[in-house]
């Protein structure tokens, strides 16, 4: 696997690329190009370009969450493809792999909008969604966690602000805060983006659903 961070707070010195509070991953493995993430604008995209990465040929992208830090560059992703169609440039349109719950509105008093801009129903207009709160392999050494067990009764029990869900406004717990989890030879590789649902409720699932051994027959495939 080779993971190549696109965007997030900090920049390396004597490059020129560009940093944001937000987060956006490249990953290369088993023939497959997965996007973990896209920031809170379209600088991931300028880095990628810089970097020699093409977005263009995405087989995956997978969202960890529902919060603008790590959504909001779904837009000039649109835009990229958007522009790709009419300029007849090659492309190929990633399946986004999620939790239900990323799309949903989310809200603090004193920011309004933290959560997604896309809503899923436009979405899915522009890509394929997969949206699942139970495991998914993404090859036979990667997997997405979907909804992580809150078992821990000392990570993250402050809500962050509220969420619309069932027609209520409601805390946020950011239930769909989820991981993917690689198996290397010297063990599991956790590739997160903030947590949300606890650190060590990630760690204990991570080891749960791989001594479980998914098989094809037992889990999906994507």
């Amino acid at each position: 696997m080779k993971l190549t961070v696109l965007v997030d707070n900090n920049t390396s010195t004597g490059k020129c690329y560009l940093g944001e509070p937000g987060l956006s991953c490249y990953i290369e493995i088993d023939n497959k190009k997965i996007l973990f993430d896209t920031g809170y604008s379209d600088i991931f995209i300028k880095n990628a370009f810089k970097m020699n990465v093409n977005l263009r040929s995405l087989d995956y992208l997978i969202l960890s969450h529902g919060h603008y830090d790590h959504t909001w560059g779904m837009v000039p992703l649109i835009r990229l493809y958007t522009e790709a169609i009419k300029e007849n440039i090659s492309y190929k349109k990633p399946l986004i792999i999620t939790h239900p719950f990323t799309f949903l509105t989310k809200s603090r008093n004193e920011l309004g909008e933290i959560g997604s801009l896309i809503s899923e129903e436009k979405l899915s207009r522009n890509f394929e969604l997969k949206l699942s709160k139970k495991p998914l392999w993404i090859t036979e050494k990667l997997v997405y966690l979907g909804e992580i067990p809150r078992n821990s009764n000392f990570e993250n029990q402050t809500p962050i602000g509220q969420v619309y869900l069932n027609e209520n406004w409601t805390d946020d717990y950011v239930i769909e805060d989820s991981a993917l989890v690689y198996k290397s030879k010297q063990g599991l590789v956790i590739i997160t983006g903030c947590s949300h649902s606890g650190i060590c409720n990630i760690v204990e699932y991570a080891k749960y659903v791989r001594m479980r051994e998914y098989s094809i027959s037992q889990e999906v495939f994507i």
